[in-house]
């Protein structure tokens, strides 16, 4: 079964509204992470509505976005966005045995990665289909 799939942003989310961008840190220090070539890691925060069941749900997403520079940084306030190659990936549950002998299963969450994140206004016109 794949692990990571392709979103259509447009036929998914009625609206995407960039939050923040900070440095995807490693766990447990002060250091900013990268991938094995040396590319910085960056957490941008938007949140997404969508129709769930007849009703609109809105949920703020946590995306994952290498890049060597802010890839926020010409977007300053919250305002609708692109999320350009918008993939969702999701890890694999382990069975664990805890110290007292019992079987756990973890894991099987859901993660959010995208190439690059811009302005909905810069986005060509025939694409602006997921403007809230």
């Amino acid at each position: 079964m794949p692990a990571i799939f392709h979103v259509d942003q447009a036929a998914t989310f009625s609206m995407v509204m960039f939050l923040s961008s900070a440095p995807k840190m490693q766990f447990g220090t002060q250091q900013q992470d990268t991938t094995k070539d040396g590319t910085p890691k960056w957490e941008v925060q938007v949140v997404a509505s969508f129709q769930q069941f007849g009703k609109v749900e809105n949920e703020v997403l946590k995306i994952g976005v290498q890049s060597h520079t802010d890839p926020a940084k010409s977007l300053g306030g919250p305002q609708p966005v692109e999320l350009v190659g918008f993939r969702v990936g999701v890890s694999p549950a382990e069975k664990r045995t805890d110290k007292n002998g019992n079987e756990r299963i973890t894991g099987g969450t859901a993660w959010y990665q995208a190439d690059e994140i811009r302005a909905l206004s810069a986005v060509p016109t025939g694409r602006k289909s997921a403007e809230g």
